[in-house]
């Protein structure tokens, strides 16, 4: 069926009267759209759901982008996998679609990576979506790629610790003291730790690591294996499904692995560090405490330059929201 349409109306294209001749003069850093439902095709062929935020610069003396160009274009992340020379290839078409108006470009892409999870001693598994950032920035000529990985673990305190090992050691010496000449041997000191009730113990919370890394132009994506590597790096990644037997050695890694969140800062930017094709950084950490109703955080960065547009800077993905 063939459908006529009458021609109508383009005020982008100038053949509407503008309002003011101040409206068209003026040039734009950023145009363009924030929020956009799409789909993406990873690295392995996974179609993952995503949005994407897009913006380009305007020249002086025009009226206006050409949005719907950049949305066509952005339909059609799910047709091939995802690649770094893939994300530079759409990056240059988004600007080559503004017909020279354009020179600059801020591209994000929002989406969680699904990863199956083993747990630390059992045959238990589960699935962990990590919520992930792909951001590429800047002119033609230098196209830059920022990918941000989320990762979620369990920090213990250690000025609590040695507070609850003080109490406890205090305890000991009380019971000791009670049991004036009786003989103390290893047995009767397990017995007193089985029998003791509830001992004090230290705080810890379920904390928020979130980091951006700038990549170099041959760089790849590799998202899954960096993650891998940070969560080593921590030692306490958040589990899916546990028995208890891992859910002790969780608890035996936590005890082992004491952090503030400065420690977990330093640990991971001598991670990112130690990866030739990561040019820059910033990692953000935030501790959600459950001592205080307030967060402990802590920022380090190397060689970076961030863009954000204003609804990103807004919020991070470090910032940790609570279960609705």
């Amino acid at each position: 069926m063939n459908l006529t349409v009458p021609p109508l109306p383009d005020v982008a294209a100038g053949r509407e009267p503008e309002p003011s001749r101040a409206s068209s003069c003026r040039a734009l850093q950023h145009v363009g759209m924030q929020g956009i439902a799409t789909r993406l095709q990873w690295e392995d062929g996974t179609r993952l759901p995503a949005t994407a935020d897009v913006s380009v610069d305007l020249a002086a003396g025009q009226r206006g982008i050409h949005m719907s160009r950049l949305y066509r274009l952005l339909d059609r992340l799910d047709e091939s996998p995802l690649t770094p020379a893939g994300l530079t290839t759409l990056g240059n078409a988004l600007l080559d679609s503004q017909q020279g108006i354009s020179q600059v470009l801020m591209l994000a892409l929002h989406f969680e990576l699904p990863l199956r999870r083993p747990a630390l001693l059992s045959d238990a598994s589960g699935w962990r979506h990590y919520p992930c950032r792909l951001e590429l920035k800047g002119s033609r000529e230098a196209l830059e790629t920022i990918l941000t990985l989320s990762i979620d673990y369990a920090s213990t305190c250690p000025c609590s610790t040695a507070l609850a090992r003080h109490a406890m050691a205090r305890d000991w010496r009380h019971w000791v003291e009670e049991q004036r000449h009786a003989d103390i041997d290893a047995g009767t000191v397990a017995d007193w730790i089985e029998h003791q009730g509830a001992f004090p113990t230290p705080h810890s919370q379920r904390s928020r690591a979130a980091l951006s890394l700038t990549l170099s132009p041959r760089a790849a994506f590799a998202a899954a294996d960096r993650i891998d590597t940070f969560e080593r790096l921590l030692q306490t990644p958040v589990q899916t499904l546990v028995k208890r037997i891992d859910e002790q050695a969780f608890a035996e890694r936590n005890g082992a692995n004491l952090m503030f969140c400065e420690y977990a800062a330093r640990r991971l930017a001598e991670g990112c560090d130690a990866q030739p094709d990561v040019t820059g950084y910033r990692i953000e950490i935030v501790h959600a405490e459950s001592l205080h109703a307030h967060d402990a955080i802590a920022v380090v960065e190397r060689d970076f330059e961030p863009w954000r547009p204003a609804a990103e800077r807004a919020g991070s993905l470090a910032k940790y929201e609570p279960p609705r």
